[in-house]
């Protein structure tokens, strides 16, 4: 099989990236970048949310993953910072990683998590359907971060365990835009 270099299709992990002071969320995979309505919120897989040591530069992007939250390994350098990383799908059933080190997704990742894991779903291996309401800035040291208001809007079964135990469906034409939860594609 032909191989190439410098294509940016082909193999690479789908992935979400927030531009907080503007609250604008987009995926990129495959066919390249699109906006997210975050009225229809994405599922988060916030139960099995990941930390560990991060850099993220451009066209850099480093990942040590620790044990556990509570079993940090030893920073791998000065560049490396606290970072997240976590499963999410879109209402149309793709699959992205969502991933940062900087201290406003982190609290973001922090808060959400708290306040799922309140609800009886969070216990029963559901994910959350997260609408993001809101950014709103907040001084952080001599900076400037940004607080994510959110709204857990409804619980579905993890599409991930999904996966494991029914075949994949053939590729269908992405759905009409709407706001009916009732609808997220699983």
């Amino acid at each position: 099989m032909p191989i190439s270099f410098g294509e940016s299709s082909g193999g690479n992990a789908a992935y979400i990236r927030v531009n907080m002071p503007q609250n604008r969320w987009r995926f990129i995979g495959d066919n390249g970048e699109e906006n997210l309505d975050m009225t229809r919120g994405i599922a988060i897989d916030i139960k099995n949310v990941t930390f560990g040591w991060m850099v993220l530069d451009v066209g850099r992007r480093e990942w040590e993953p620790w044990p556990s939250p509570s079993e940090r390994t030893a920073k791998p350098s000065d560049e490396h910072k606290q970072g997240f990383l976590v499963k999410c799908w879109l209402s149309d059933g793709r699959e992205a990683e969502f991933s940062g080190n900087s201290y406003g997704q982190g609290q973001f990742i922090a808060k959400l998590y708290n306040a799922a894991e309140k609800a009886p779903e969070f216990g029963m291996g559901m994910v959350p359907i997260v609408q993001v309401t809101s950014s709103t800035p907040v001084a952080v040291g001599k900076g400037t971060s940004y607080d994510l208001g959110f709204t857990i809007a409804k619980w579905i079964a993890n599409p991930s365990v999904m996966a494991a135990v029914t075949p994949a469906p053939a590729p269908a034409a992405a759905p009409a835009a709407s706001t009916d939860l009732d609808a997220f594609g699983f």
